[in-house]
């Protein structure tokens, strides 16, 4: 998982290709602690999306704009530019099952 650079986002964003996934946390948060160990678990099965990570305390325009609710969030960049944005974490499982239906949309 690559941290994304604040001097970088608005540039990777608009230039990566889809589908590809963006871990939004903040490093004092225990869940995002969590969810980061979960969704290592689920790339090593899921390899198919790259996903990376940015911090939102770093990035406060990038929250505004992609109007952030809360972290630990996983937003979902898919081919069409559309952004899909999940905030429940309930098991690797379902990480591993969300990451294939994303990476199926390419």
């Amino acid at each position: 998982m690559r941290e994304w650079e604040p001097a970088n986002w608005k540039r990777d964003w608009t230039f990566s290709p889809a589908p590809f996934a963006l871990f939004v946390h903040t490093p004092l948060c225990g869940t995002c602690k969590a969810v980061r160990r979960m969704l290592e678990v689920a790339t090593e099965i899921v390899p198919d999306i790259p996903i990376m990570a940015a911090n939102v305390n770093h990035m406060p325009d990038m929250a505004q704009k992609f109007q952030i609710e809360s972290v630990p969030c996983l937003m979902f960049k898919r081919k069409d530019g559309t952004w899909h944005k999940q905030y429940r974490f309930p098991s690797v499982t379902e990480l591993v099952d969300r990451l294939r239906i994303e990476s199926e949309n390419k």
